[in-house]
């Protein structure tokens, strides 16, 4: 029954859109990390540790290349930090300001998102074989 669904007009065309958004984000995700590689990185001190519903997030003091402290909040992805403890702080300056900054554990959520990704990716391309399959004559 699953089988004569998908093999319908529109679910070659939900099963083509689906494999289609799940590429498009993954690129989108492997750009977002490979710029936060490229911004320079420092060391920071966790200032507080603030939590709202299920996210949290750290308030971080760090340096920048012209000696002048920057304080941010920042998501956190990684490991629970907490006050006083060192963090290494990833940032983007655009005419000498921080345009954006993120921890540098960061990594880790871009790594979780894309292998997600990559499985509906990999579920989809299975959904589009079965779809294109030319149906049996019965």
């Amino acid at each position: 029954m699953v089988a004569k669904s998908v093999k319908s007009r529109r679910g070659r065309f939900v099963s083509g859109l689906v494999l289609v958004g799940a590429v498009i984000g993954l690129m989108v995700v492997i750009q977002s990390s490979m710029e936060q590689r490229s911004w320079a990185s420092t060391e920071g001190t966790v200032q507080e540790r603030l939590k709202s519903g299920k996210s949290a997030s750290v308030k971080v003091e760090y340096a920048l290349p012209d000696g002048t402290k920057q304080v941010a909040t920042l998501s956190e992805n990684g490991p629970a930090r907490h006050p006083g403890e060192r963090v290494t702080v990833r940032y983007d300056l655009e005419n000498g300001k921080v345009v954006d900054a993120a921890l540098a554990d960061n990594d880790q959520a871009h790594w979780v998102v894309g292998v997600m990704l990559g499985v509906v990716i990999l579920g989809s391309i299975f959904m589009n074989l079965i779809a294109w399959t030319p149906k049996k004559p019965e």
